[in-house]
């Protein structure tokens, strides 16, 4: 039996996508009528919920294709073993990605909600 070597053919995962197309927050959104946090009621930019929506449908879709990829290769289909784990990998870093977004997010709003005006 062979030894097994070192993995040399993988650079970094770079499937994950949505992080990096955020926008800045140039000022909060209205609600309720309510104006931007500065008065100025500018919303031009794409809103933080958009951006959101947008990476949370890139990484259903990568969740989707990671779980057709595996139904391929155990119904014996054309899926190399490789490519799903590859596939599974990268949806289960963007899980964690958006695990860790979501538990920033919730402390950053208990902090504020915690704020005494």
């Amino acid at each position: 039996m062979l030894p097994i070597s070192g993995i040399s053919g993988i650079s970094g995962i770079s499937g994950i996508s949505g992080i990096s197309g955020t926008n800045p927050i140039s000022g909060a959104s209205t609600l309720n009528g309510a104006g931007a946090v500065d008065g100025s009621g500018n919303t031009s930019g794409g809103s933080f919920i958009d951006s959101l929506s947008q990476a949370f449908g890139q990484i259903n879709t990568q969740l989707t294709s990671a779980d057709a990829s595996m139904a391929n290769f155990a119904g014996g289909g054309s899926a190399d073993l490789h490519t799903v784990m590859l596939q599974m990998e990268e949806a289960s870093v963007s899980v964690k990605t958006v695990t860790a977004v979501r538990d920033k997010l919730l402390e950053a709003y208990s902090e504020i909600m915690r704020t005494q005006v």
